[in-house]
């Protein structure tokens, strides 16, 4: 394994070739440029290289807009570019920023030294020449402090725009888990929900399916056919705890692992989402006309002795199953 020493070589090596890239293809330095030119040049992420390599190729031009949108495609979703651009380059920065905070401190003593000594050469006979030299180095340390400063106050202006480029990383990355619909999670975000999940304590889950959607679609439209759905969403949503996941798994599909509970538990929230749907009165606002009434069905499982979430998912699909082949709008436990 590397020293912080090699790393911090390393990585300045890549901050100067991404540097020179930028400035050689006239693209401003902003996070998200710097990122991509900084994976392309370190090589961290193949698809990445090959796609600017191309570019390359073809002798077409390399500009924000091109950095842009490689960086919606490879990056800005991935834990990549926080573990492989942002940690390095805050390390290295904030490095850079301390040696120069030791540097102004050092120059500061320097400056009380001379101060002191050009106190002592003014009450000195002969003093004159030796406090032209004195005058010159005080200069040249105030000058050299004062360029430090500024460079620091740069330094420290980048390290606020990488906060921000982590911000929107980690917005990017909450937005790629949750469906747009709902606001419920999508299967990504259920993944990875799970994972903070130990499947040896007792989990339930409830596979749940709109009854007979098709036909709302097809009488009423799509866009009637999405409000179903997130109101659909919502009833779900308000009867399950914050510890439990909802999840939109598919068109008219919807999956909660009730976390901590007994198949006893999540059969009766279940049955409060079910009758909450069966008495929903849905209008119509354009033609101020009601719709029919909206039914699910829905299957139950516990993970007893199933050894994975996809098994214990099966289990409750099977329950759904049993549910829509015995007449629908009904819960019905594996």
């Amino acid at each position: 394994t590397m020293s912080f020493e090699d790393n911090y070589q390393v990585t300045s090596k890549f901050c100067e070739h991404a540097h020179d890239f930028l400035s050689s293809h006239l693209i401003a330095p902003t996070p998200t440029n710097y990122a991509v030119v900084y994976l392309y040049i370190s090589n961290e992420n193949e698809l990445l290289t090959a796609a600017i390599d191309r570019q390359l190729q073809k002798g077409e031009a390399i500009d924000s807009n091109f950095l842009n949108d490689l960086f919606s495609r490879y990056i800005s979703f991935s834990h990549q570019v926080e573990n492989t651009v942002i940690v390095p380059f805050e390390a290295s920065l904030t490095k850079t920023i301390d040696n120069i905070s030791k540097q102004i401190d050092k120059e500061d003593k320097a400056a009380n030294s001379l101060k002191k000594l050009d106190k002592i050469l003014t009450n000195t006979e002969h003093h004159a020449s030796l406090e032209n030299i004195v005058s010159y180095l005080f200069s040249t340390i105030k000058n050299a402090k004062s360029q430090r400063k500024t460079l620091s106050q740069e330094l420290t202006s980048t390290q606020q725009e990488i906060h921000q480029l982590k911000e929107k990383l980690a917005s990017s990355r909450e937005d790629a888990l949750v469906d747009s619909l709902t606001g419920l999670l999508n299967r990504r975000g259920c993944d990875e929900k799970l994972q903070s999940l130990n499947l040896k304590d007792t989990h339930s889950s409830l596979a749940i399916d709109i009854d007979h959607f098709k036909a709302v679609n097809d009488k009423f439209g799509h866009f009637i056919g999405d409000k179903v759905i997130q109101r659909i969403a919502k009833t779900i949503k308000e009867h399950i705890s914050k510890q439990d996941l909802a999840v939109r798994f598919g068109g008219e599909e919807f999956v909660v692992v009730m976390t901590n509970k007994t198949l006893y538990q999540a059969k009766e929230v279940a049955e409060l989402i079910r009758n909450a749907i069966a008495k929903m009165k849905l209008i119509q606002r354009e033609t101020n006309t009601y719709l029919p009434p909206i039914s699910v069905s829905i299957g139950v499982a516990q993970n007893n002795n199933a050894s994975n979430w996809v098994s214990l998912f099966e289990q409750a699909d099977q329950a759904l199953y049993q549910a829509k082949n015995s007449g629908r709008n009904r819960c019905i436990c594996a």
